[in-house]
């Protein structure tokens, strides 16, 4: 358990005394709020909240712990600013990538980055969830992480929306025809998704958006994209994927039918971080869509 982030969700929702609007401060749906509040409970063994219909509010154990913290929280984030400033000190950019953008965005990325700051960059790619605690503890300065994600303490540029294709295997009867694909003639199909743990709320919103365009998927968790090609190859599979260079044997790609399905990133960043660099990785993301 991120013992930080559940803190960051316990103060929000006591100074909005309300789920709702600390959802939409935290760049979050209410459901993860909820169950990670509950987590944070479990763990620290006593409520925080009495919850009723007029909202929520401290417990007496809630009114003693926030003080510490917020304490806590603002403690890791002068320790992550400290930490960047021996960073930056080095000369070294650190940026981080999520996985399902592919290599080719990565490197475009990588040279976007070098020339906006004319800095060595250190790649690093890996999951929504790591890379935004990374960047909230100083220890990447920018990412491109999937949204909507819990934010911490991380500042965020715009979203910028890519367009998806669909990945079948060439036996599935929906690849027969060179055309787009309509979502809901793969319905019983499972969706190969990164596991929920990687980008919580954009693992949701993708299959909310399946179930509402008539495919309600079972998640095949894969947790990199090869793994995700594999599944598809396999059969076992399809994939929504805005890597256009991914592609393996017996598997074909589609376009999908009707309104897009977007997989939507955006920059986020430490303190400190010019903006344009911010606006130059944007712009990169934009152009490779």
């Amino acid at each position: 358990m991120d013992l930080l982030r559940h803190l960051t969700f316990f103060v929000a929702v006591a100074e909005e005394r309300h789920f709702g609007r600390a959802a939409a401060r935290l760049g979050m749906t209410q459901p993860p709020l909820s169950q990670g509040l509950r987590r944070l409970e479990a763990r620290l063994g006593t409520p925080l909240f009495d919850r009723g219909p007029g909202g929520v509010s401290p417990t007496a154990a809630g009114r003693d712990l926030l003080p510490r913290a917020r304490a806590l929280i603002e403690d890791a984030a002068a320790l992550g600013r400290a930490a960047a400033r021996h960073a930056e000190a080095a000369r070294v950019l650190r940026l981080g990538v999520v996985a399902d953008l592919g290599p080719a965005a990565t490197a475009r990325l990588a040279v976007r980055a070098a020339a906006a700051t004319g800095l060595r960059v250190a790649p690093t790619v890996a999951t929504t969830v790591a890379l935004v605690d990374a960047v909230s503890d100083g220890t990447v300065d920018v990412a491109v992480v999937a949204h909507p994600t819990v934010l911490e303490s991380a500042r965020a540029g715009p979203v910028v929306a890519l367009p998806t294709e669909v990945l079948l295997s060439a036996g599935h009867p929906a690849a027969a025809g060179p055309g787009p694909v309509v979502l809901r003639t793969l319905r019983g199909t499972a969706a190969a998704t990164a596991p929920r743990a990687h980008a919580p709320a954009a693992h949701d919103l993708l299959l909310d958006t399946l179930d509402a365009r008539g495919c309600p998927a079972g998640p095949a968790d894969a947790a990199s994209p090869a793994e995700a090609l594999a599944l598809v190859a396999t059969g076992a599979a399809f994939l929504l994927t805005a890597d256009p260079g991914l592609a393996g044997d017996g598997v074909v790609r589609r376009p999908v039918a009707g309104e897009p399905v977007p997989y939507r990133v955006r920059v986020v960043h430490r303190d400190g971080v010019p903006d344009g660099l911010v606006g130059a990785l944007a712009d990169a993301l934009r152009e490779g869509a």
